[in-house]
């Protein structure tokens, strides 16, 4: 199990790592200072998820706790295009990027919890999936705040 464990954790640092390079690549190309300033933004939190994971000891891979309710689903991209690239985006085009980024995150640690019967290793999946869903609910909230404010 730890070998499992121990490729879980790998994977985890390896999408914190490629989440963050996109950013900061795409920081460095982009012409609107205020995209430019998220994506830099981002990059330094995959960087933060990225220490956390490398941090995380198998043995501390406990019982699971109900926070999934807490923490908000806006379902932001599955009624909004985003963009496939960053390359030029703006900043509505960066965050619908970022926020797509994360579903996917979620829906990978979610779709690994099915494959395991382990509750460690289905603790771990949910934990990372929370994490990546915690970053997804604070860019949609932050999209909703400056895209659909009323007049």
């Amino acid at each position: 199990m730890n070998d499992e464990i121990s490729e879980i954790l790998e994977t985890a640092m390896f999408k914190e790592v490629s989440s963050s390079a996109t950013y900061r690549k795409a920081a460095e190309t982009t012409s609107d200072p205020a995209a430019a300033a998220l994506l830099r933004e981002l990059a330094d939190e995959e960087d933060v998820h990225l220490a956390m994971v490398k941090n995380l000891k198998p043995d501390q891979i406990t019982k699971s706790s109900r926070l999934s309710g807490l923490i908000p689903d806006l379902k932001t991209t599955q009624h909004l295009k985003s963009p496939d690239e960053l390359s030029g985006a703006d900043l509505g085009e960066t965050l619908l990027f970022a926020i797509r980024q994360e579903a996917t995150s979620v829906a990978f640690y979610t779709s690994l919890m099915g494959l395991f019967g382990s509750e460690a290793l289905k603790n771990l999946c949910q934990a990372l999936a929370w994490q990546e869903l915690a970053h997804k609910a604070r860019l949609e909230l932050l999209y909703e705040r400056l895209f659909y404010t009323e007049n």
